[in-house]
């Protein structure tokens, strides 16, 4: 039994007639003949009483029609919802994010997303960096907002750059550097470095390691921390400096000054990471999506004289 018998049986059940039934279905009223032989032969019983002035249900064929109708309503449903999916209209999408530089633009861009694509189902999961490239190799994340990027992707991982920032450096207000209008990078080879730590944060750490290796210093490092926050409460504290993103000197952080680095070093490069493969609609539709409105809120800052809000160009 194939799916076209379904679809000849239901059209001559619904006209009553070989005849209408097979313009119905633009083929020839022989093959509907056929096609409804070979069904009743599969299924053992008379499906329809016909001579050649009527075509009538039997009792079997009024329950088989039922079954019949549901069959070929689910699957085209089951149809419908795979294309849904195939332009990545609906589905789930499991996203890991960090904390601080995630804040300041994913609420909106979610909120967007969710309008736009309300049956689209969205989870968020806030962990460091190294645990959401880890989630997403074993797929328990699609999309992971991963922070700070440096050098190549872990091996089968894809990570594309969507924001990038000045460096600050941030010091306790009582700091001999807190006054100074800038910092240049070899003053700090003496001092001592509050870090997120390599296993948390690794391209950070070797963005860092080699901003210093080129200024002629490795970062002497006094405290490992969790996260970008928990460095800022041991530097206002006064156990060190460190060099955060912009997005942190935008967060209240009493006892704290951020100074800028001159001249200018490479800017911190943040991304978001996903599997090469299998390719997932959903998961390219919601990146594109956040890169154009991330990138339109960069032109609506620009038109209004605003600094460059620093989204990859």
């Amino acid at each position: 039994m194939e799916i076209r018998h379904l679809r000849y049986f239901v059209a001559v059940a619904e006209e009553l007639s070989f005849t209408r039934a097979a313009a119905v279905l633009h083929v020839a009223q022989s093959a509907v003949s056929a096609q409804i032989r070979f069904l009743e032969e599969s299924v053992g019983v008379t499906l329809l009483e016909r001579n050649s002035r009527r075509v009538k249900l039997t009792s079997a064929g009024r329950t088989f029609l039922q079954g019949a109708k549901k069959v070929l309503f689910e699957l085209e449903e089951i149809g419908r919802q795979a294309r849904r999916i195939g332009r990545a209209e609906t589905g789930r999408l499991a996203i890991g994010f960090i904390g601080a530089q995630s804040h300041e633009w994913m609420p909106l861009v979610l909120r967007r997303f969710r309008h736009k694509y309300p049956d689209v189902e969205v989870s968020l999961t806030e962990m460091v960096p190294s645990a959401q490239l880890d989630a997403l190799l074993v797929h328990r994340l699609d999309l992971g907002v991963v922070g700070a990027i440096d050098g190549k992707p872990p091996v089968g991982l894809q990570v594309e750059c969507i924001a990038e920032e000045e460096p600050l450096v941030g010091v306790s207000s009582d700091h001999t550097l807190a006054d100074r209008p800038f910092v240049r990078l070899q003053q700090l080879k003496d001092e001592g470095f509050i870090l997120t730590s390599r296993e948390n944060a690794p391209s950070y750490r070797s963005w860092l390691a080699g901003i210093c290796q080129r200024a002629g210093f490795s970062p002497r490092v006094v405290q490992e921390v969790d996260r970008a926050r928990t460095a800022v409460q041991y530097v206002a504290a006064g156990f060190g400096i460190s060099i955060f993103g912009e997005h942190i000197s935008r967060q209240p952080a009493p006892g704290v000054k951020f100074i800028p680095l001159r001249p200018s070093v490479p800017k911190i490069r943040y991304g978001v990471a996903w599997r090469k493969e299998p390719s997932e609609p959903l998961v390219h539709r919601f990146l594109e999506y956040t890169k154009e409105q991330l990138q339109a809120g960069d032109r609506s800052q620009e038109s209004g004289g605003a600094e460059e809000n620093g989204i990859c160009k």
